[in-house]
């Protein structure tokens, strides 16, 4: 969760960070911020729902991204679901047929361990689908159904960029 929130900051806000679209890949768009010359990349790959079914009403985008942090190399799954999560909640992202149950915090959600990201990484760069189910804070519910068509070229330029 080290920049989640900072990220989620700079994905919907103009800023001083040069924020970069670098390439596209189907459903997944890579990113690269960079403070100054002096400081190390952050790239994140991000998609967002092709299908959803959810019964609230004033929901904001939601998104699934990979993060990769240039300083140790190391790589984080988010999700953001367009509400604030049931507190003390876990959502359900299914890719075929391995099961992650993510923990969530306000409107963010992230697996417990490093682990978990890497065997996640795995199903998404092996899987062609993803489902996520949440519940919101208010008591509505979504199910968000993510397209893998480009994850695996997107999350390949991630790395490139953010040796």
């Amino acid at each position: 969760m080290r920049l989640i929130c900072a990220l989620t900051f700079l994905f919907f806000c103009n800023s001083a960070f040069a924020q970069i679209i670098d390439s596209s890949f189907y459903h997944w768009t890579v990113y690269e911020i960079q403070e100054s010359e002096l400081d190390y990349k952050t790239c994140y790959i991000v998609a967002h729902p092709i299908k959803s079914d959810t019964d609230h009403n004033s929901r904001q985008k939601p998104y699934l991204m990979i993060t990769r942090f240039q300083k140790d190399r190391s790589e984080e799954v988010s999700v953001f679901g367009g509400f604030e999560y049931k507190l003390s909640s876990r959502i359900f992202v299914v890719v075929n047929n391995n099961q992650f149950r993510l923990r969530t915090k306000e409107d963010m959600a992230w697996n417990e361990a490093k682990s978990q990201d890497i065997a996640m990484i795995e199903a998404l760069l092996n899987g062609t689908a993803v489902k996520i189910r949440s519940d919101s804070a208010i008591g509505t519910y979504a199910v968000d159904e993510y397209s893998l068509k480009g994850i695996t070229r997107a999350y390949a330029r991630m790395r490139e960029v953010c040796k």
